[in-house]
């Protein structure tokens, strides 16, 4: 047992020095670029805005290429957006069989989808990819509809998945522009962000008397001051492949390269590359833009709507002057309208080119009108009540004249009789 515990902690020690040890020289000269853009590696690349989506930097950012384990990026989204993490999973035979890269988990063993996740994303386990995939959808098969079912929602028109881990196949593939779309929906995610900024982590190891000890395999978290994530890649046909994301201050950059030689070196020139060049402009908040869109057929003939977020964009210092916005409301709803309904957009533009879109959204639900029949039985009904009303009154009323003519003749025959 100490063997074993001294065995993992030399691993351990072996790989921070490893990442103390420069692999490349970032400060040498032949790597740092002296002009407007990065000098990236990559097959493809992309560096965007997380808040607005803004693309700030790319190269062949369309190109189908094989993502290899940045698979799993969509595999956790799904997993996270299915929730009840803490619900044991138990290995099944399939995932304890798969092959490459692994966890070594065994059939018959349970552990909770949380401690599956951080096995997925840290280090890049295929066995979890596939008992994750089981637990959400049944079977590996239905897991991989709904993850292209995903991509279509997220408007990843350069994908297609064959499996939740990523092993190389030409129907398997990916573009850096959907990568950073996916990684931008996953970022918005707290459970993400906090896995994929985790640099170690244990997890049980039933037949074992220690834990599995994971190490995000994603080496920027500790060679790069502003990394918070995301997920590293590779196969031999997809070469390295890395999506990174940084935060410095109040700007999130996501950046996303594909078969590279230098997958940090890309990094570091796209982020620095957009730390020194944008800062986020907020042009108005939500409660500060409101539209009215009118309604067919509703209860309420209009509806106000707002953006569902603020108006924010990435931009140089040239570009701020020349940032506006213009609403685009729906000329007209027909009802129901449910609160939260996208009833417009709102582009943000730079010099009068569109950079970004916000949805509005309405404020409130409007329910629609009844159906002639129900609106015929309903005036009916208002028409039948009120005249049980009018008659109510008129009862009262004769009621109450009548107690008062005979109070008066009670009391016009006592005078009679005090008279006589």
């Amino acid at each position: 047992m100490l063997h074993k515990r001294s065995l993992f902690s030399c691993l351990l020690l072996i790989f921070f020095l490893s990442n103390l040890l420069p692999v490349y020289a970032l400060n040498d000269s032949s790597t740092i670029n002296n002009g407007a853009y990065p000098v990236t590696t990559g097959k493809a690349v992309i560096l965007i805005e997380a808040s607005s989506g803004r693309i700030l930097y790319g190269k062949n950012i369309h190109r189908h290429l094989p993502p290899a384990s940045l698979t799993k990026i969509m595999t956790a989204l799904l997993v996270i957006e299915k929730g009840d993490l803490n619900k044991n999973v138990r290995i099944s035979s399939r995932a304890a069989g798969t092959p490459e890269s692994s966890v070594w988990l065994e059939a018959g063993e349970k552990l909770t989808r949380r401690q599956l996740l951080y096995a997925l994303l840290l280090n890049s386990a295929n066995d979890s990819a596939v008992a994750l995939a089981e637990s959400v959808a049944g079977s590996e098969k239905s897991f991989v509809q709904l993850m292209n079912r995903r991509a279509s929602q997220l408007g990843m028109k350069d994908s297609h998945f064959l499996d939740p881990y990523g092993l190389h196949s030409k129907d398997h593939y990916t573009s850096a522009y959907d990568l950073a779309r996916l990684s931008r929906a996953a970022m918005q995610s707290s459970t993400f962000r906090r896995v994929v900024s985790t640099k170690t982590f244990n997890i049980p190891w039933a037949s074992r008397d220690y834990d599995r000890l994971l190490i995000n395999h994603n080496r920027l978290l500790w060679k790069y001051k502003y990394a918070i994530g995301i997920k590293t890649g590779y196969t031999r046909a997809a070469g390295q492949c890395l999506v990174g994301a940084a935060q410095k201050g109040d700007l999130t950059l996501i950046a996303v390269t594909l078969n590279a030689t230098s997958v940090y070196q890309d990094m570091q020139q796209m982020f620095d590359y957009g730390f020194a060049r944008y800062h986020k402009k907020t042009l108005k908040t939500a409660r500060q833009i409101s539209v009215t869109v009118p309604v067919e057929n509703g209860q309420t003939n209009q509806v106000q709507a707002r953006p569902e977020k603020d108006l924010i964009m990435a931009v140089t210092e040239k570009e701020a002057a020349r940032l506006s916005y213009s609403v685009y409301p729906q000329k007209q709803v027909t009802a129901p309208v449910s609160q939260d309904q996208v009833l417009g957009t709102c582009k943000i533009l730079i010099g009068g080119r569109e950079m970004g879109q916000v949805e509005l959204r309405a404020c409130n639900s409007v329910a629609a009108k009844p159906p002639w029949l129900n609106r015929f039985k309903l005036v009916c009904l208002a028409i039948v009540k009120f005249i049980l009303k009018a008659v109510l009154v008129i009862f009262l009323c004769m009621y109450l004249i009548r107690c008062f003519n005979l109070w008066r003749q009670r009391r016009k025959r006592r005078n009679t009789r005090r008279y006589r």
